[in-house]
């Protein structure tokens, strides 16, 4: 396969390069009529994506099934899963579809994402995963404070994952990404909300004390208020605004620090905690911060009303809002329901703080079309001190200030906050992000001076023997993600299992059988052959949703899988099917 291919020819080639790693089309001995027929979307966003899209969908209908793939963007996906009610695509839901994802914290907290309680549209579990065992291993890695357990409870989790399969975890990618070679203090890639571009640490070499950068990245955000999404199209755009209680020193080390908290005490039973904030902290309208906006952030996705994926976990934590207040300007307590790791590494190290004297004003049904949402236009909030506050975009604490969104040039504007609480060492002063389309173009832009560095959704490795370190510097990270292909479990054949042949004919082994059919896929994937021939090396085969670099990953259990079209078939005849 050549893989230096350009973004024009890209879709010629696509299904040609699927079958040619996939060693042909791969037809059955005798021709009979498809077992079932399911759809696959493929995102459109990642041309490397696209050929594993293509070719996983081709792997499936080697087993005798009609895979119906087509390339459509997130704003079709989104919809699809979110709404569908775990409908099958027929019907307006979805069957299966590709996606790179990671937890929103560098500790894992599968709980957000796998757990029943987490359903849409008030929860991120999309793939209506709903199995007791993996429910009561999370539940016991939530409760657990001790390491022992912990590392116990999550092994469980990844022990049945691997045994059911929920999803097709494909492969763990490295993010490679090229930058201008006269920037330094670009140190970690991309990982929402820990980690963003961070330009406030950015030096751009003989531009003198007030320079100017600009990042890309690809996909246009949907949503830029912090609540509605853990996408990081959209943390790319949001995140410089915003802190959190905590945040992470870098990305080498992983070690957290105090941001918007300065500290913090937790009772012996972990469930009383008081959080101590940082003083002195000014909102981008010149407000105070305190205690009151943290109590205001909590509340409002705990709020129904406002429809914010975030809520099934928050409801899971704190069970209501009288479980934390403010008792003090600068103090706020919580009296969990129970111990979760969920609050300590998640809520309070990657939740974005938001500003009460702003939202509070804005109906719930009116915070999407808003511009603090959108960043169009400009809108005036009113000050303690009955002045106004222009604004353009969002409004945070973070060390920059939205000038809101350049739609001719898909481009959103920021300054640097000469206020912010903390001092950085850049020397960038304007920062601009804008939205390039395609891997080819976003290297030229790159050589032609218009960006200085790019969001590792591009998956330049195939081209990084095309960057010349006279204008590209290409650095790689462990990316803390897995790509994968998911699967709707409220499906009949592959989800519930009801309308397999082993299902139908015993109804009790349903969820058995639908299992059986999520092991034949897997098993008829190429793993490595994609790591190495479309990843161009830069990755490790897939097993489980956890980052394999992370502490708590099961090396020791966690075998690779096995490509190969028997077993799959095997696995497809115990559900039922006769070849």
């Amino acid at each position: 396969m050549q893989v230096n291919q350009t973004r024009r020819n890209f879709l010629k080639t696509t299904g040609a390069a699927a079958t040619a790693l996939a060693g042909g089309a791969g037809t059955m001995a005798h021709a009979q009529a498809p077992f079932f027929r399911m759809y696959m979307m493929i995102p459109n966003n990642q041309p490397a994506r696209m050929i594993w899209g293509t070719l996983a969908a081709q792997q499936i209908s080697k087993l005798g099934i009609d895979v119906q793939s087509s390339y459509v963007p997130w704003s079709v996906i989104t919809p699809r899963r979110t709404n569908g009610e775990g409908k099958p695509h027929a019907d307006g839901g979805w069957d299966a579809y590709l996606e790179r994802y990671y937890y929103n914290s560098i500790t894992p907290v599968p709980n957000n994402l796998f757990s029943s309680t987490a359903f849409p549209p008030n929860g991120q579990n999309f793939y209506y995963v709903d199995d007791p065992e993996i429910d009561a291993s999370l539940a016991d890695y939530a409760a657990a404070r001790e390491e022992a357990p912990r590392m116990e409870a999550i092994t469980r989790f990844q022990k049945r994952w691997y045994d059911i399969q929920p999803m097709t975890i494909l492969f763990y990618p490295e993010d490679v990404i090229a930058t201008n070679p006269k920037l330094s203090g670009f140190s970690g890639t991309t990982f929402n909300p820990v980690f963003f571009p961070d330009p406030e640490n950015w030096t751009i070499a003989d531009a003198g004390d007030e320079a100017s950068a600009a990042f890309a990245s690809w996909q246009p955000p949907q949503n830029l208020t912090p609540m509605y999404t853990g996408g990081y199209s959209d943390a790319n755009v949001f995140g410089p605004v915003f802190n959190r209680l905590y945040e992470y020193k870098d990305w080498d080390s992983k070690e957290i620090q105090p941001a918007l908290a300065t500290g913090h005490t937790v009772s012996e039973d972990g469930r009383h905690w008081v959080i101590t904030l940082r003083e002195g902290v000014r909102w981008h309208s010149g407000e105070e911060f305190t205690a009151e906006d943290v109590v205001f952030t909590w509340a409002m996705i705990l709020n129904e009303a406002y429809a914010s994926p975030f809520n099934a976990p928050f409801k899971e934590i704190f069970a209501s809002p009288e479980a934390f207040s403010a008792t003090g300007k600068y103090e706020v307590t919580v009296d969990l329901p129970k111990f979760t790791v969920q609050f300590e590494h998640w809520v309070m190290n990657a939740m974005q703080v938001m500003p009460k004297h702003v939202l509070e004003g804005i109906a719930p049904e009116d915070l999407r079309a808003h511009p603090f949402n959108t960043w169009n236009g400009t809108y005036d909030v009113t000050l303690s001190d009955g002045s106004t506050y222009s604004a353009k975009g969002g409004v945070g604490t973070g060390p920059w200030i939205s000038e809101g969104q350049d739609q001719m040039r898909n481009t959103f504007v920021y300054t640097k906050n000469p206020d912010y609480w903390k001092e950085t060492p850049g020397n960038v002063t304007t920062y601009y992000l804008v939205n390039i389309q395609g891997s080819d173009a976003v290297l030229s832009a790159l050589r032609a001076g218009e960006i200085d560095a790019h969001d590792p959704m591009y998956d330049i490795g195939s081209l990084v023997d095309t960057i010349d370190p006279s204008w590209g510097k290409v650095q790689t990270y462990d990316s803390y993600k897995w790509q994968h292909v998911c699967y709707n479990l409220r499906h009949p054949i592959f989800g519930t299992g009801v309308d397999t042949p082993l299902g139908r004919e015993d109804p009790s082994r349903a969820a058995e059988a639908a299992a059986y059919v999520r092991q034949a896929f897997s098993h008829a994937m190429p793993r490595e052959q994609i790591v190495q021939e479309i990843a161009s090396g830069f990755g490790a085969p897939g097993t489980v949703p956890m980052p394999f670099t992370a502490p708590e990953y099961a090396a020791d259990l966690l075998k690779p899988i096995e490509y190969d079209l028997e077993i799959a078939r095997e696995f497809m005849t115990k559900a039922g099917y006769v070849y």
